[in-house]
């Protein structure tokens, strides 16, 4: 294992966490509200765990402007962690099975 390995390890594995970490914050501030104000609103809520939060913090307006910006911010997280997960990880992928083929070799 290489420094740049570990680099893309640690910071894809931080994207995940802190876009996941966002996504759960934004939902949890989003249903109780959403329950409060009814079942229309809340069943959206419920049933579509991303897109519903979503729908129904830009809906309020400014109350719920700080859910909105965290689930947002989750959302832009979390497409950058598959973006580079989806760029880089078969370039690491083809290194590593190349450095344990190499390996396997040299011991036998």
């Amino acid at each position: 294992m290489d420094v740049w390995f570990m680099t893309f390890a640690m910071v894809s594995s931080l994207l995940l966490a802190c876009g996941a970490a966002l996504l759960l914050v934004g939902y949890i501030n989003t249903l109780p509200a959403a329950l409060n104000f009814g079942w229309r609103f809340a069943v959206p809520v419920i049933l579509l765990p991303v897109a519903g939060p979503l729908w129904f913090a830009w809906t309020r307006g400014e109350e719920f402007r700080r859910a909105r910006y965290q689930l947002i911010g989750a959302l832009v997280l979390l497409a950058l962690a598959a973006l580079l997960i989806l760029g880089y990880g078969p370039y690491f992928a083809e290194r590593l099975v190349a450095e344990m083929a190499e390996a396997a070799k040299m011991r036998y």
